[in-house]
């Protein structure tokens, strides 16, 4: 059956695999409006976490997308020696003032993979939200709570690159599982230390509400950090994965984001992932 491609996003769980056909820009085409898609998991009170899609708009003329658009694939007359990664493309339509819309082809290099520079003139318009469309449900409310492993590597000793402050999650979450864990393993230090030094699970809450706005001020204000992180306790926040964000909750008070940026969060809001009664000691 053929996709029609309309001014909206589509209405059913991420269609990134298999690959939704995609069509050259037509000649002389001038958007008045972009449509972006994102497929994110999402915490509905009550309901558990969810696949959502949030359908945000961008207006045209949008010169830069155009020009990487129309910008030639690259092709070569020589073998090329690529690695098997498959780079996904987002899900955005242009539209023109008639109305019409169009998914269309994205350049790619010799390998078959999109133009960086194309990928950042998508993801770089000022969109604005239009809607959030709850698609499927994949954790119910019981499990979203309990959803803490009983152990995580301590990711924040993968080092990220110092960032400025700006908004994680948009829109903002309902709510956001928190998970505290203590650091109980440790091994020789290896090429990826960040997965052999593991926590074990302290205490997990549920933050809503003023509490969880408070947090969400505080992690999107949060400044940047080149501070090395050498803590004991951390935790795992999140609407779900991939879209967690990491806390040192002692030493630097570092905070990975989940674009891998580094910051830095005042003991206040560190104090707003801690204040809840630990578990019962299981071992």
């Amino acid at each position: 059956m053929d996709h029609v491609v309309t001014a909206s996003c589509p209405k059913r769980p991420n269609p990134y695999l298999p690959a939704t056909p995609r069509q050259p820009l037509p000649d002389g085409f001038i958007p008045a409006q972009v449509v972006h898609c994102r497929w994110e998991p999402r915490y509905l009170p009550g309901k558990g976490r969810w696949e959502v899609v949030i359908q945000e708009h961008a207006d045209g003329p949008a010169t830069e997308l155009m020009t990487e658009l129309r910008r030639p694939s690259e092709r070569s007359l020589f073998s090329q020696d690529c690695l098997d990664i498959r780079i996904l493309v987002d899900y955005f339509v242009v539209v023109d003032s008639s109305g019409r819309a169009v998914l269309p082809d994205v350049p790619t290099g010799v390998c078959g993979e999109p133009f960086p520079s194309a990928l950042a003139a998508i993801r770089s318009l000022p969109y604005h939200v239009d809607e959030k469309i709850p698609i499927r449900r994949v954790e119910s409310e019981k499990a979203f709570r309990a959803g803490c492993g009983n152990e995580f590597p301590d990711i924040l000793r993968r080092r990220g690159q110092p960032g400025a402050a700006h908004q994680i999650w948009n829109p903002p979450p309902q709510g956001l599982r928190v998970c505290v864990y203590r650091i109980t393993k440790k091994t020789q230090d290896t090429a990826q230390t960040w997965n052999t030094v593991r926590g074990r699970l302290e205490s997990s809450h549920i933050l809503q509400a003023s509490k969880l706005r408070t947090l969400l001020n505080a992690l999107d204000a949060a400044p940047a950090s080149d501070c090395p992180s050498n803590h004991t306790r951390f935790a795992v926040v999140g609407p779900g994965y991939p879209l967690e964000a990491y806390v040192a909750l002692d030493g630097c008070h570092n905070l990975l984001r989940p674009d891998r940026t580094l910051g830095r969060l005042t003991p206040d809001a560190v104090a707003l992932l801690t204040k809840r009664k630990d578990l019962p000691d299981t071992r």
